[in-house]
């Protein structure tokens, strides 16, 4: 089906339990708190039926049903450039990128399970030797044909991180009863961004050392599970001021912390259990999809930055200075190496275990820690760029009394463009990078999946980055030393990792 934005907003009235800062939701789709982050995601279904944006946002399948684009199978590296559009045009559809967390980019970190279902399975520990594969591929349906949204929960409370022993202590979600229909889970998630307007809680772990078997567990619940609360921290929406906070007043899309209070989880909704060096190789994977969105995002963010120090540059007359154009051109150029990163990824892709065209790790991953290496210097060279324009601005109301008009206009005045213009330009500036609400969206941006040290962390981890790896033969050629020799073991770093994880970070031959 192709779900609209009202079925999606009558869903979510479901008796699921949601704290925002100190007061209880009776209903996300209706609270003040929460209702126009809800409307911002009604409005991203409601994208997928207009007629213009038909071939962009959907697709027919092979059993003649059209769908969301955001089910679509890349196979091919056109395929994959047709899946970006969709991504494309739903972040420039939504304010650019500030939106992050829509179901298509929640929906995309369950790809690797349908693309490999088997290790999952198969690398499992205390399911009694079910075959998780099956509730793998009918969780996948069911998200499919309910055009749902499942919102990833991985993170673990930050509790002591001095000593290895101190995870098993940690309050975070564990096992606490292995049954013959399911388990039985107690704890806490630390984040899921935007669960309080999914259907699904998609539960994972990201490993760290000491953490116990009954600790890892990834699956499914709905999010109105008995035993489920979600409690979100204090909204920075600015509620109702759609004029005066042209962003930010769209909705807050509530990161949130999950408490499980003996929650049940059947069999058909566990995807793995139990296995800390599976925890610790091959779900990072999941998020790799998420990281090529993240980077397209990123890329369309970067241009809206240019396209603002432009505007603002202009209205204020200095856009011509020599020494202006120089530090535009630092914004322009940033925006181009991250489109060049996109481009790049996509053009040295590689094909999946289950036949998906996957672009290069390596690229979108760097593309993206350059991102977060240079955006603070980005930001403050536009809101330099704007000087008093991005801060002190009339408020509409003031704009709007005649003994003042005749003041303020003056002063919003310059060479090019309405005088009033420029007070929307100011505003978006300010609610992007000078309000409570846009450095939310900063901070976001940096601990989306993985923060920085840790993107550099786990990629030296990828396969072909081991000493023993491809990225070597050059250098062993020229220093004229041979081919990496086995260990001990029998195996070199490179060919020790698991060759499931392998195929999933590049060509395997």
């Amino acid at each position: 089906m192709l779900r609209t934005g009202k079925e999606y907003l009558d869903a979510l009235d479901d008796g699921r339990v949601v704290w925002v800062g100190d007061e209880k939701v009776d209903n996300v789709a209706t609270h003040p708190k929460t209702r126009d982050y809800a409307k911002r995601l009604a409005d991203f279904y409601d994208l997928h039926h207009r007629d213009d944006l038909r071939d962009i946002m959907t697709f027919v399948d092979d059993d003649g049903e059209r769908r969301s684009m955001m089910w679509f199978r890349h196979t091919t590296k056109d395929e994959l450039k047709r899946k970006r559009r969709y991504l494309e045009t739903v972040i420039r559809e939504l304010d650019g990128g500030a939106v992050p967390r829509t179901p298509d980019v929640n929906n995309y970190v369950l790809v690797t399970y349908q693309d490999d279902p088997v290790p999952w399975s198969e690398q499992s520990q205390g399911t009694g030797g079910r075959d998780l594969t099956v509730g793998i591929q009918e969780f996948w349906d069911l998200m499919v044909e309910g055009d749902l949204n499942a919102a990833p929960a991985f993170v673990d409370p930050q509790t002591d991180r001095s000593r290895e022993s101190a995870q098993a202590e940690s309050p975070a979600l564990r096992i606490v009863e292995t049954r013959e229909d399911g388990i039985v889970v107690r704890g806490v998630k630390a984040i899921a961004t935007g669960a309080a307007f999914a259907d699904y809680i998609h539960i994972g772990v990201f490993f760290r050392p000491g953490i116990p078997g009954e600790q890892v567990i990834f699956g499914a619940v709905p999010t109105n599970t008995p035993g489920v609360t979600l409690v979100c921290r204090e909204s920075t929406v600015k509620e109702g001021q759609y004029e005066e906070h042209p962003l930010a007043a769209r909705g807050d899309e509530l990161d949130t912390t999950i408490l499980f209070d003996d929650v049940f989880i059947p069999w058909n909704r566990v995807f793995h259990i139990g296995n800390p060096k599976h925890a610790s190789l091959y779900p990072q994977r999941v998020f790799d999809w998420l990281h090529y969105q993240a980077l397209v995002r990123q890329t369309i963010r970067a241009e809206v930055m240019v396209g603002l120090a432009l505007l603002i540059t202009e209205h204020v007359g200095t856009y011509q200075l020599p020494p202006v154009q120089a530090r535009l051109a630092q914004l322009v150029g940033f925006h181009q190496t991250l489109r060049a990163h996109v481009l790049a990824c996509e053009e040295d892709g590689f094909t999946t275990p289950g036949g998906l065209y996957k672009p290069s790790v390596l690229l979108f991953d760097f593309g993206r820690a350059y991102y977060l290496e240079n955006v603070p210097r980005m930001v403050d060279e536009l809101v330099d760029l704007a000087g008093r324009s991005s801060l002190i601005f009339p408020t509409e109301k003031q704009w709007n009394q005649p003994e003042l008009r005749r003041w303020l206009e003056p002063l919003q005045t310059g060479p090019i463009g309405r005088p009033h213009d420029r007070l929307k330009i100011s505003r978006v500036i300010r609610d992007l990078y000078l309000s409570d609400w846009g450095d939310r969206i900063s901070v976001f941006e940096n601990f989306n999946g993985t923060p920085l040290l840790a993107v550099r962390m786990l990629t030296m981890n990828r396969a072909e980055m081991a000493p023993s790896g491809p990225l070597t033969d050059l250098a062993r050629k020229i220093a004229g030393i041979g081919p990496a020799t086995p260990k001990d073991d029998g195996k070199t770093q490179y060919a020790g990792q698991a060759n499931y994880a392998r195929q999933q970070d590049a060509r395997v031959s």
